[in-house]
């Protein structure tokens, strides 16, 4: 497990809607619910509690190729690894 991981996850499970497994790097992104406006602030707290800018346009799916959770974790720590 990264560093990030377990900040990650709380950060997210934060905002997942309907939730009703326990969140893992499995988890697939389309089931946690997450609107738009949770994306943001994910970003905001990611960007704040884990000290990595996090590049986004809101005009783009910010999860890109992304399918799951650990996809998620993996992108976030190569910014971090930069």
């Amino acid at each position: 497990m990264s560093d990030i991981e377990q900040p990650l996850l709380e950060i997210i499970k934060e905002h997942a809607v309907g939730l009703t497994a326990p969140l893992t790097r499995e988890t697939s992104i389309a089931d946690l619910g997450i609107d738009s406006f949770s994306i943001v602030e994910i970003i905001y707290e990611v960007e704040e509690k884990l000290g990595v800018d996090v590049p986004f346009n809101a005009n783009e799916n910010p999860f890109g190729d992304m399918a799951t959770v650990g996809d998620l974790i993996d992108a976030l720590q190569k910014l971090i690894n930069k």
